[in-house]
């Protein structure tokens, strides 16, 4: 009878042996980096090498994080820390226009909470309602994407701060983490101008283009610097698929490794966010 169970029991062991190094979650998934011993991936694996390894293998983390990203047997889904899906750190309807579509995606979740929407106007959520701001947003900020002050994470997000007035794509927001512009612009002021009978900010900007010079104003993001005032980038480049150069601090935060992978890639059309100069400069 041992006789016959001893090939059994070894057939067994075979299969098991088999099963263990197809699930990927030992040291046969190279691009998974998973320490079998530890039960976990290396301390340095997140946030820019979980993506990197996932580049174009994003099929061997689906033994431990499911076929569908779900989680699985880790538990951990991709949605935990994404916003979009399992490539997709950002909502989905952005759909690549980071620039354009954060700042309503934020005074929208801001309004879900019943701020009024009429109020809701420039500046105010980083001077009326800085605390609901942060509260829409701490899915942003952590020590993995924004950083918790907002102030960006090495081979992850970039700062929202502009640590470099005059400087372009030293980062975005001039003011704080809920301001494109200077925090002492605000409140607005009348202005005289002819046309235009409403507080405004145009009355503060002057002094500060003539002390920085309107270089970092004047970028296809924001006051546009063309005709049309526009940027295409890669439809991925808020996806683990790339990172384009065109992201503020990109030499001090974005990960330099993710920059190739937009190439040929479909490509959306950024508009600028703000005002056209020419709208009252001739």
């Amino acid at each position: 009878m041992s006789q016959v169970t001893r090939p059994t029991q070894a057939l067994a062991m075979l299969w098991c042996l088999l099963v263990l190094s197809l699930v990927g979650c030992g040291d046969n998934n190279n691009h998974a980096n998973f320490d079998p011993d530890k039960g976990a991936h290396p301390s340095d694996w997140l946030p820019a090498r979980h993506a990197v390894a996932a580049i174009g293998h994003l099929e061997d983390c689906t033994p431990c994080h499911g076929t569908d990203f779900s989680g699985g047997i880790s538990k951990v889904p991709c949605t935990q820390c994404h916003l979009g899906n399992q490539v997709d750190v950002h909502p989905l309807e952005w759909d690549g226009r980071d620039y354009a579509l954060h700042g309503q995606w934020i005074r929208q979740r801001v309004a879900a909470t019943g701020v009024d929407p009429g109020l809701l106007t420039t500046g105010a959520l980083a001077t009326t309602f800085p605390d609901q701001a942060r509260a829409a947003t701490q899915s942003c900020a952590t020590g993995l994407c924004h950083g918790t002050d907002y102030r960006g994470v090495r081979n992850s997000g970039p700062s929202c701060f502009d640590d470099q007035p005059g400087v372009v794509d030293s980062s975005c927001h001039a003011g704080n983490a809920f301001s494109v512009h200077p925090l002492d612009w605000f409140p607005a002021r009348f202005t005289v101008r002819a046309g235009i009978a409403m507080p405004t900010i145009l009355p503060a900007h002057g002094p500060y283009v003539q002390t920085y010079g309107a270089n970092e104003c004047i970028i296809p993001v924001c006051h546009g610097n063309g005709s049309p005032p526009t940027i295409n980038v890669g439809a991925g480049s808020t996806r683990i698929t790339g990172t384009t150069p065109t992201t503020p601090n990109f030499q001090n935060i974005g990960y330099q490794g993710f920059v190739g992978f937009t190439t040929g890639r479909i490509q959306v059309t950024v508009t600028n966010t703000g005002r056209l100069c020419a709208a009252c400069h001739t």
